[in-house]
C-alpha cells in the first residue's frame, strides 16, 4: 500500500536489506581499485611525515588542531581545524597499518559503504519506497563528483562527518515512532560525533532544531529531544575553546557578506558538478566566470530558487515538509563553503550536502505522484545515469593512484594554476625527471610572480644543476616576497657563498642574524663566511658567540678551531679542539 505521508508508520513492513546490501556492495566493489594507490598531496603532512600521530596517545589527539605536526620545517601550531575524530582514525591506522597505504584506503572504503547503507536506510524511513532508497544511497556512494572523498584518505573527514551525520538524521526521525530513550540520545551523539569529524557537521542542529520545534507533537519527552540538539554543540565549544585552544578561522562569513556572487556562482558551479559530474576537474582556479556575472550565477540562482515553487504550491503536507527539509539541508551545507573550490579537491563539499539534495528530489517526486508509465520511464532514465556515473567514477578514480598522476591531472585540467604546477614540478623532481620538474617550477612563477613557494623550488633546482646564478636570482625574489624571514636570507647568503660572493653573503647573513639574534646556526654560517672571506677576527667573534648559545656545536667548534690557526694562534685552536675552550 503506497504511503501517504513522509513519516510514515512501519508496522507490517519489511525493510528490503537486500536492496540497501546490494548498493553498498556495488559501491565496494567500485572502490576496492584504491587499494593499491598510495599517500598523495596532504596524506604526507598529516599522516607520513607526522611524528606527533605516531607518538601520542589517542586522548592527546583531542587537545590539539588538525594540522598539528611538529616535525621539521612544519607548522606545529597551525590549529585553524579542530577534527580530532579524524585524527584519532588515523592514529588508528597508523597502529594496524604502520605506513601502508592500503590499509587506510582500505579504511576509507568500509566507511563509504557504510554510508551508503545508512543513507538507503534514511531515505527508507521518511519515503518507504525501496527503489528510491536503494538508488538515494548508491548514487551517494558511485557518484563521480564525490570520488575525491573515497580515494584520498586525507578527506576522511567527510566521510567520518555524513557516516555520523546520517545516524543522527535517522535517529531524529524515527524518534517520531517511538518512545525508547536510544533515539534522542543516538540523535545527540552523533551529531556530536559528526561535528568532531568536521565543523559544517554542526550546521545540522539549526535543522534539527527547526523540525523538532515544527513537528513537537510527535516527540515524547519534546525538552529531552532539545536538549540533544544543543547538547554536541556545547560540547564541541567546550573541548575546542576550552580544552584545546583552537580559535576560529574567519575565512567563511566574509565571502558571504563582501562577495556574494562568487558565492552564488561557486554554488551554482558545484551544483552543476552535482548533477552533471561528466566534466569534473580536481582544482578549478579563480577566474572572471566565479567573480563577474556568468552562466554560473544564473546556475545558482536556478539552484536556489527553482525548489521553492512546488514546496509552496503543495501546502504543508509530511513530504512538502521534508522537502523544506532536504532544501535548508542542501543551502546550508553547500552554499556558505562552496568558495571552498579553490582551495582542494573540487566536491567535496557535495558530498556533506548530498543528502539535503536526494531528499528534496525525493519529496518533490512523492508530492507529484506520478503514473505508472512516466514511473517506469523515470526508472529506466535513472538506471543509465547511474551507469553513467559508476563509468565515470571508474574512469577518475585513478587520478588518486598517484602523486604524478595526480599533480599531472591538475596541470592538465588546470593550466592556469600555479599550485597544480608546483605540485607537478615536485612529483617530478622526486620520480627523477629534474628537467621537467625545472619546467614546472618556472610555469609557477610565471603564472604567479608573487608566490613564494615555486622560486624557492626553483632555486633549489638550479642549484642541483650547478647554476648558481640563476638560483641566486630566484632566492632575491624569495628574499623581495619575505623581507623577514632569516630563512630567505640564509639561503640566499649560503648559495652566495658557495658562487664565492663572500661581501654579499656576510650582508645576507648579518641581515638573517639581525632578525634572529639567537640563531647559533646563523652565527656559525657567518663566522665561516668571514673566514672564507679572510677577516679572522670577525670569524673568531661569530664562532665564539655561537658556542656561547650551543656549547655542543661540533660545526661551529671546528670552525673555531680553523679560524685560530689561520690566524696564527695554533695553540687556541687546539685548545678549541680539545674543549677547553
Amino acid at each position: 500500500m503506497r504511503a501517504q505521508t513522509g513519516t510514515i508508520s512501519r508496522a507490517g513492513n519489511r525493510i528490503p536489506w537486500f536492496v540497501f546490501g546490494g548498493a553498498a556492495l556495488a559501491t565496494l566493489v567500485l572502490y576496492l581499485p584504491t587499494l593499491q594507490y598510495g599517500f598523495v598531496w596532504d596524506d604526507n603532512e598529516l599522516i607520513v611525515e607526522n611524528p606527533y600521530l605516531a607518538k601520542a596517545g589517542p586522548a592527546q589527539l583531542f587537545t590539539r588542531g588538525f594540522w598539528h605536526n611538529p616535525g621539521p620545517d612544519r607548522a606545529a601550531d597551525d590549529m585553524s581545524y579542530y577534527r580530532p575524530l579524524t585524527n584519532l582514525s588515523f592514529h588508528a591506522d597508523r597502529r594496524v597499518w604502520g605506513l601502508r597505504p592500503s590499509g587506510y584506503h582500505l579504511t576509507n572504503v568500509i566507511i563509504n559503504t557504510a554510508v551508503v547503507f545508512l543513507m538507503s536506510l534514511l531515505l527508507w524511513e521518511l519515503f518507504g519506497s525501496a527503489w528510491l532508497a536503494g538508488l538515494g544511497g548508491l548514487l551517494v556512494g558511485i557518484h563521480p563528483a564525490m570520488n575525491c572523498v573515497v580515494a584520498f584518505i586525507s578527506n576522511r573527514t567527510y566521510l567520518l562527518a555524513l557516516l555520523f551525520l546520517l545516524a543522527s538524521a535517522y535517529a531524529l526521525w524515527r524518534g517520531q515512532r517511538g518512545r525508547a530513550r536510544i533515539w534522542p540520545a543516538l540523535f545527540g551523539g552523533s551529531l556530536l560525533l559528526s561535528g568532531l569529524a568536521i565543523e559544517a557537521s554542526l550546521a545540522f542542529t539549526v535543522l534539527a532544531a527547526a523540525w523538532l520545534i515544527s513537528q513537537r507533537a510527535r516527540y515524547y519527552r519534546f525538552p529531552a529531544w532539545m536538549a540533544a540538539a544543543a547538547a554536541p554543540a556545547a560540547a564541541y565549544l567546550l573541548l575546542r575553546l576550552g580544552v584545546a585552544r583552537v580559535p576560529f578561522a574567519g575565512s567563511v562569513a566574509p565571502w558571504m557578506v563582501t562577495d556574494p556572487l562568487r558565492v552564488v556562482n561557486s554554488f551554482g558551479q558545484q551544483l552543476q558538478l552535482l548533477f552533471f559530474p561528466f566534466n569534473q576537474k580536481v582544482i578549478y582556479v579563480l577566474t572572471g566566470a566565479f567573480t563577474g556575472f556568468s552562466w554560473y550565477t544564473v546556475l545558482g540562482l536556478l539552484f536556489l530558487g527553482l525548489p521553492l515553487f512546488p514546496l509552496l504550491r503543495h501546502g504543508r503536507s509530511d513530504p512538502v515538509r521534508l522537502g523544506w527539509h532536504g532544501y535548508a539541508w542542501m543551502v546550508l551545507f553547500l552554499l556558505p563553503f562552496a568558495h571552498l573550490v579553490f582551495l582542494g579537491p573540487a566536491g567535496r563539499m557535495l558530498y556533506l550536502a548530498a543528502p539535503g539534495v536526494l531528499i528534496m528530489l525525493a519529496a518533490l517526486y512523492r508530492t507529484a505522484s506520478p503514473g505508472r508509465t512516466i514511473t517506469l520511464l523515470l526508472r529506466g532514465v535513472l538506471l543509465l545515469y547511474t551507469v553513467a556515473l559508476a563509468g565515470q567514477t571508474l574512469r577518475r578514480n585513478p587520478v588518486w593512484r598517484s602523486e604524478l598522476s595526480l599533480s599531472r591531472t591538475m596541470v592538465l585540467e588546470a593550466p592556469g594554476s600555479a599550485g597544480g604546477h608546483l605540485n607537478y614540478a615536485a612529483a617530478l623532481e622526486q620520480a627523477g625527471r629534474k628537467d621537467e620538474a625545472l619546467e614546472h617550477f618556472r610555469a609557477a612563477a610565471g603564472i604567479d610572480p608573487d608566490y613564494v613557494a615555486p622560486h624557492l623550488g626553483l632555486a633549489f633546482a638550479l642549484i642541483d644543476r650547478e647554476d648558481l646564478p640563476g638560483a641566486i636570482r630566484e632566492l632575491r625574489e624569495v628574499v623581495r616576497l619575505r623581507p623577514e624571514s632569516p630563512e630567505a636570507r640564509n639561503d640566499l647568503a649560503l648559495t652566495l657563498r658557495r658562487s664565492g660572493r663572500f661581501d654579499s653573503a656576510i650582508v645576507e647573513y648579518r641581515e638573517a642574524l639581525r632578525l634572529n639574534p639567537g640563531s647559533a646556526q646563523t652565527l656559525n654560517n657567518l663566522g665561516f663566511a668571514y673566514l672564507a672571506h679572510g677577516d679572522f677576527a670577525q670569524a673568531i667573534s661569530c664562532l665564539k658567540a655561537a658556542l656561547r648559545l650551543r656549547p655542543d656545536f661540533a660545526s661551529a667548534r671546528g670552525n673555531l678551531a680553523a679560524a685560530y690557526r689561520q690566524a696564527g694562534m695554533p695553540d687556541s685552536a687546539a685548545l678549541v679542539e680539545s674543549g677547553e675552550r
